[in-house]
C-alpha cells in the first residue's frame, strides 16, 4: 500500500500489508494493480469537493446499474468531503487497454468520477476501507464488505444498462428494486428516512456509551452512531438531544473537534456541524440498500463450506458406490442443505429430520453418521440435551490436505436440492427399487449406459444392476433401450402402481408424532405441573427400570422410541390412541401444543445431564 506520511495528499511512500495499518491517523491506498500493471481492484471515487458536486446522485445511478447487472460491490464514505468510493474485486487481471472502454462509459455516465487512479496503471490507487482522511474522518463502508469478484463480461454488461435510452434505463432500475430510501424533510428542513421508527441496534447503543479516548477514532465512531440512527428512522432532533442534552459519548466528534496535539477542543457551532454530519449521513444511509450488498459474513462461509463438501464429494464418486455408499452421500447432502439454510456452519440437526431431508429411514442415518464422523467428514459439536437435537458440522480437510477452492454458486444450490428432493419421492419407498434403483434412474436420466458400465459406477455387480432395470421397466420409469422418463408426474404414477404413494408424507407425520410425544414427556420431568402426563400415564421409569423394559413396550406406552415404520397402522394406533382420545384430531394441532411446551423449558445449557435412557428414547 502507499502512505500519505505527511498528510499532503502524495502517497510517495510504500508499505507492505504484512507490516500492518501505518501509525494512527496517517491515510494510507490500496494500489488497483499488480506488478504487471494489470488491473485487480476497481474503485470508483466519486468526489464531492467543489459546489454543485453530482456525487450522491451519480453514486445512487452507479450502485443502481451494478445491481441490475449482478455485480457486488462495497460503498465507503470518503470523508468529510460527503464523496463516495465504489469498491470492485475483478476475478482476473485486465489489460488498461481492455479496461479503457468501460472506464470512458463510467466517466461519461457519472460527472463525479474521478478517473484518475484507473488511468494510472503503475501508480494508482485509492484510499482503503478504514483508511484516515487527511482533513479528519474515515473512509466507512456503508455495505458488506465481502463482496465476490466479477470477470470482464459481467462487467461489460454495465455498458448495456449506460447505453439505454433514459426512460428504458429508468425502468430496468425501477424493475429492480434499487430506488433509494424515501428521504422526508421534518419542519426544520433536517432529512430523514421514512418510516417507522425502530429501536438501536445493541452495538450501537454499545458504542453511544463508550468513553472517547486519546487513541479512539472519534469520527469514526460517531459517524457509525449517526447512521445506526439514521436507519433507526430517527430525526434531527432526536439526534440533536442525545448530543448536547443526554450528551452521549460517542457523539463527541460534534461537540468538540481534535488539535495538532491530540487533544479536543469545542467547535464553534457545533450544532451546525450536527447538522451537517446528519445530512450526509441521511444521504449515504437512503442509499444503503439492501439490495446492494452482498450476503453477510456468516453466510458467506457457510457457502464456502458447502462448495468446499460438494467439490470433495463429486472428486471422489468411488467413495459413494454401493448402497452405503448412496445412502452416506445423501446424509451429506442432507446436512449441507441444512447449513445453507440455517447460514451457518454448526447446525442442530436430529435424526428423524435428517432422515426426513435425505428421504432414509432413522435407524440408516444414525448407521451412516458413525461412519461419516469416523473417516471426518461431519463431527458432532455438541450431544443432545434433553428435547434439543445434537449440533453437528462440517469437517474441513485436515492433516495437510488443502481445501478445494471452490466458489459456491447458485447452479450448486439447484443441483443440491433437486437430488434431495427427487430422494424424497414416494416411488424409492418401493422395495424393488430403493436407494439403488433411484442412483439407476440418475445415471440412466444422464446419459445411456451399459449394464457393465452402470455396475462399474455404482460399485454393485450387474445382477443387481439388471434387477433394478427390470422394476424401474414394470413401473414405467424406462423402456429396454435405456430411455429414461423423468417428469414427477411420472414418478408419481409409478408410486401409485407400486402401492407407496404417500409414503414420504406416513413418514413426515410418523417422526413428528415420535418428536412431539417425546418433547411432551420430556417436559414433564422438569414441569410435570402443567403436562398431563404424569396423571395419564404414572412415572416414567428410571434408568434402572427403563434397562429392564424392552425398548418395544416403552415404544408402544409411550410413543418415545421409532425403530423405522411401524409393523402395521394398527400397531401405532395402539400406541398412540390415548393420547388422541382427549386432544383434537388434528396432528398439527396438537404438534403447536408441544411446540409451546417447548419454548418453556429451560435452556439446554442449564438442563442436567441427560438420563441414560435418553440414548434410546431420543
Amino acid at each position: 500500500m502507499r502512505v500519505d506520511s505527511h498528510k499532503a495528499h502524495t502517497f510517495a511512500a510504500t508499505r507492505r500489508l504484512t507490516d500492518g495499518v501505518p501509525g494512527e491517523g496517517t491515510p494510507f491506498a490500496l494500489h488497483l494493480t499488480d506488478e504487471s500493471g494489470k488491473f485487480r481492484l476497481l474503485a470508483l471515487d466519486f468526489d464531492a469537493h467543489h459546489a454543485g458536486s453530482t456525487a450522491d446522485i451519480d453514486l445512487a445511478a452507479c450502485t443502481a446499474a451494478l445491481t441490475a447487472a449482478g455485480i457486488e460491490h462495497l460503498v465507503c464514505s470518503s470523508g468529510p468531503g460527503g464523496g463516495y468510493h465504489v469498491w470492485i474485486r475483478l476475478s482476473t487481471a485486465i489489460s488498461p487497454q481492455r479496461l479503457a472502454p468501460i472506464i470512458n462509459a463510467f466517466s461519461a455516465a457519472w460527472p463525479s468520477l474521478d478517473r484518475g487512479p484507473l488511468s494510472n496503471s503503475r501508480t494508482g490507487c485509492v484510499r482503503a476501507p478504514g483508511s484516515p482522511h487527511r482533513a479528519g474522518g474515515t473512509s466507512v463502508p456503508l455495505t458488506d464488505p465481502h463482496i465476490r469478484p466479477v470477470s470482464l463480461r459481467v462487467l461489460r454488461t454495465v455498458l448495456t444498462q449506460l447505453t439505454q435510452p433514459l426512460q428504458a434505463r429508468n425502468k430496468t432500475t425501477a424493475g429492480a428494486g434499487i430506488a433509494p430510501v424515501p428521504v422526508h424533510v421534518d419542519v426544520q428542513g433536517h432529512p430523514y428516512l421514512a418510516g417507522p421508527k425502530r429501536p438501536l441496534p445493541a452495538q450501537i447503543r454499545s458504542l453511544a456509551r463508550a468513553p472517547i479516548t486519546d487513541r479512539t477514532d472519534a469520527s469514526a465512531v460517531g459517524w457509525s452512531i449517526l447512521l445506526g440512527c439514521v436507519h433507526a428512522r430517527m430525526q434531527y432532533r432526536d439526534v440533536h438531544e442525545a448530543a448536547f442534552t443526554d450528551r452521549w459519548p460517542g457523539l463527541e466528534f460534534v461537540r468538540t473537534s481534535r488539535t495538532s496535539a491530540g487533544e479536543r477542543t469545542p467547535r464553534f457551532d457545533a450544532a451546525a456541524e450536527l447538522a451537517s454530519q446528519w445530512a450526509k449521513a441521511v444521504t449515504a444511509a437512503s442509499y444503503t440498500h439492501r439490495s446492494t450488498a452482498g450476503p453477510s459474513p456468516a453466510r458467506r462461509t457457510a457457502e464456502a463450506t458447502v462448495a468446499d463438501l460438494l467439490t470433495r464429494v463429486h472428486a471422489r464418486p468411488g467413495r459413494w458406490s454401493g448402497k452405503t455408499g448412496a445412502q452416506d452421500r445423501l446424509v451429506l447432502l442432507a446436512l449441507a442443505a441444512r447449513t445453507l439454510a440455517a447460514a451457518a456452519t454448526e447446525v442442530h440437526l436430529s435424526e428423524r429430520d435428517w432422515a426426513l431431508a435425505a428421504g432414509l429411514t432413522r435407524d440408516t442415518v444414525a448407521d451412516r453418521l458413525k461412519v461419516l464422523g469416523q473417516q471426518g467428514w461431519v463431527a458432532r459439536v455438541q450431544r443432545a440435551a434433553g428435547p434439543w437435537a445434537a449440533v453437528w458440522r462440517i469437517v474441513k480437510p485436515g492433516g495437510g490436505e488443502q481445501r478445494s477452492g471452490a466458489v459456491f454458486t447458485r447452479e450448486m444450490q439447484s443441483q443440491l436440492h433437486a437430488e434431495l428432493e427427487c430422494a424424497r419421492e414416494d416411488i424409492w419407498h418401493a422395495r424393488p427399487l430403493g436407494v439403488l434403483g433411484m442412483r439407476v434412474w440418475t445415471h440412466l436420466a444422464a446419459g445411456r449406459l451399459s449394464v457393465r458400465e452402470l455396475a462399474a459406477r455404482l460399485g454393485v455387480c450387474p445382477a443387481t444392476v439388471r434387477s433394478k432395470l427390470r422394476a424401474l421397466r414394470s413401473l414405467g420409469l424406462c423402456t429396454a433401450d435405456g430411455r429414461v422418463y423423468r417428469s414427477r408426474s411420472r414418478l408419481a404414477r409409478a408410486a401409485v402402481a407400486a402401492g407407496v404413494d404417500g409414503a414420504h408424507a406416513d413418514r413426515v407425520r410418523l417422526y413428528r408424532l415420535h418428536s412431539a410425544v417425546f418433547v411432551w414427556w420430556f417436559t414433564t420431568r422438569h414441569q410435570p405441573e402443567r403436562s398431563d402426563a404424569l396423571a395419564e400415564w404414572g412415572e416414567f421409569p428410571n434408568p434402572d427400570q427403563a434397562e429392564q423394559t424392552h425398548p418395544t413396550d416403552i415404544a408402544l406406552a409411550y410413543g418415545a422410541t421409532a425403530t423405522g415404520p411401524p409393523v402395521s397402522a394398527t400397531t401405532w394406533g395402539a400406541a398412540m390412541a390415548a393420547q388422541d382420545s382427549h386432544r383434537e384430531a388434528d396432528p398439527d394441532s396438537w404438534w403447536e401444543l408441544v411446540a409451546a411446551a417447548r419454548a418453556a423449558l429451560p435452556a439446554p445449557d442449564m438442563l442436567l445431564a441427560p438420563h441414560q435412557w435418553a440414548r434410546t428414547a431420543a
